[in-house]
């Protein structure tokens, strides 16, 4: 019995840091705050963040609702990756998904916005405005209100501000999203959209190259040939059936002699198994759309340059929304179905109360 009164414990055994209490508050009104989907997942990046004395992923302000997308990214999450990025041109793909972790987004989701920027199994690090550009595309329904997020997200100015940020940084974002084709799903194969491999499209088979390689030299060989009898106007008459038979005798010739080019002797050996390479189907993204054509991004870009000569060389949202600004993207007018068959009016019967 006295052994285990000595091992009890009271309130003067138990030391309390002093900071305790405050560190304690402050991750509570963090995880408040930010609504992680994984609270324990979360925590550990918090205080890993805090270890490093990096920025943790906490969101501003509460959102609601919590998630905007299917992966779980929301303009807060983009706004706090915007600052835990920013610094950095090109951003390291561990870093970025290390911060991506950090707030319990979906990494195929990651996955999607590094295929868009066409980094993904290709680039060990990826354009910031590049990613925040893609990234901020998943949250809106047109460029237009693209740009304005970004504008909102990258904006050093506190809220309800101007959101002003550099023209060349907006410009920069604004070309990558114009000349991008987001407007279908799309699946894209280690990295590589569909019909490329290695970055060079597939306009012919490699079978077909060889085919059309020895055409090339076979009609070559033929007009050197030609280039030499007797007759040079051999090639304005038409051909005689004892000069197609030359012509013919001309190409079995040449096919024989260079058939172990045309067609080389494998050694049987076994096939090698070539990996299945990785599908990742990319979803269209109204935010970015169909490419924008030349005219209309050169005539919106001349206009942000015009303007922004009188602000400091920084483009707003209010530029965007002003009545002279150009359109930034090809609006289609939807025409509502209306029945082609006219309203049948009555023309006979009684009138009655």
């Amino acid at each position: 019995m006295p052994e285990l009164i000595e091992q009890m414990y009271c309130s003067q055994q138990i030391v309390i840091p002093p900071k305790f209490p405050y560190i304690l508050k402050r991750y509570c009104k963090a995880a408040i705050k930010t609504q992680p989907y994984d609270l324990l997942r979360w925590s550990y990046e918090y205080f890993k963040a805090l270890a490093e004395h990096r920025e943790p992923p906490v969101k501003l302000r509460l959102e609601y609702p919590v998630y905007s997308t299917e992966g779980g990214l929301t303009r807060g999450c983009l706004k706090v990756l915007a600052n835990q990025l920013s610094g950095m041109s090109e951003v390291p793909l561990p870093v970025l998904k290390n911060a991506w972790q950090g707030f319990c987004l979906d990494p195929h989701e990651l996955k999607r916005v590094l295929c868009l920027c066409e980094v993904y199994l290709r680039e060990e690090t990826v354009p910031f405005l590049h990613f925040i550009a893609v990234a901020g595309g998943l949250l809106t329904k047109t460029l237009t209100h693209t740009m304005i997020l970004l504008c909102e997200t990258l904006t050093k100015e506190p809220d309800g501000g101007s959101a002003a940020i550099p023209v060349n940084e907006f410009l920069t974002m604004y070309k990558f999203l114009a000349k991008m084709d987001a407007s279908k799903d799309v699946k894209y194969f280690n990295g590589y959209k569909e019909g490329m491999v290695a970055g060079r499209q597939m306009s012919t088979t490699s079978g077909e190259f060889i085919v059309q390689h020895i055409e090339n030299e076979i009609m070559s060989y033929i007009d050197q040939q030609i280039a030499i009898l007797p007759d040079p106007d051999l090639k304005k008459k038409k051909a005689k059936p004892d000069e197609e038979a030359m012509i013919r005798d001309i190409v079995d010739t040449f096919i024989d002699e260079n058939m172990d080019i045309i067609v080389p002797e494998v050694e049987e050996i076994e096939e090698e198994e070539h990996p299945i390479p990785e599908m990742t189907l990319v979803h269209a993204v109204p935010g970015i759309g169909a490419p924008v054509e030349e005219e209309i991004m050169k005539e919106f870009m001349d206009y942000a340059l015009e303007v922004c000569k009188v602000q400091a060389d920084v483009f707003m949202p209010r530029n965007i929304r002003h009545f002279l600004c150009p359109p930034l993207e090809k609006y289609e007018e939807y025409k509502s179905e209306k029945s082609t068959k006219e309203e049948e009016v009555p023309t006979g019967g009684v009138i009655t109360d």
